[in-house]
């Protein structure tokens, strides 16, 4: 992580989150690969914001506990954008024939609006987590930025990019969570 520019990092976020409008144009012309966005983008926030959600549950839970249920989470994040991204990718470029970077733009970074906020508001057990539905406007957004894509088209993948985004993610913690015998209802 020592290569790694946090200023960006926060500035590109802050922007996606207070006014994606203005960055979705540079965001989605992007090639880096789906490699180079993970290790240099969505790898470092998670990891901060999973430190912070770490802290946080050491206030309510022993440290092994504190430090599963941040590993789980750190886990479902990540490999749960993945999966978003390769539904997204299925329809959005099989389907409608748009470039592979186009989906991993989109899912990469509207993406982490909804883990940092779906994260915090986790291990703060309140309605913070529903700040974590502000991703959808960040992927409307952007998607309101790619010219050939018919209103019809740009409803659907708004919705099938926002439920993988949502569900995915959940259902690996929860799959995770009984897995490792972490009751669910004392969360």
């Amino acid at each position: 992580m020592k290569n790694i520019n946090f200023k960006y990092l926060y500035r590109r976020t802050e922007q996606l989150l207070m006014v994606p409008e203005t960055v979705w144009p540079e965001a989605l012309n992007e090639t880096n690969s789906g490699k180079e966005l993970y290790r240099n983008y969505l790898i470092p926030i998670t990891m901060v914001i999973s430190i912070m959600v770490l802290l946080i549950n050491l206030i309510n839970y022993n440290f092994w506990q504190a430090t599963g249920l941040t590993i789980i989470n750190l886990i479902a994040m990540l490999i749960g954008n993945w999966f978003a991204y390769l539904i997204t990718r299925e329809y959005l470029c099989r389907k409608l024939s748009f470039d592979t970077n186009l989906a991993l733009n989109l899912t990469v970074y509207s993406g982490v609006i909804f883990i940092i906020f779906h994260s915090i508001g986790n291990a703060l057990g309140n309605i913070f987590t529903l700040l974590s539905f502000t991703f959808i406007r960040t992927l409307y957004k952007g998607l309101g930025q790619i010219p050939r894509l018919h209103p019809g088209q740009k409803t659907n993948i708004l919705v099938i990019s926002s439920l993988a985004i949502i569900c995915i993610p959940v259902i690996i913690n929860q799959l995770l969570m009984i897995i490792f015998g972490i009751s669910a209802f004392n969360i």
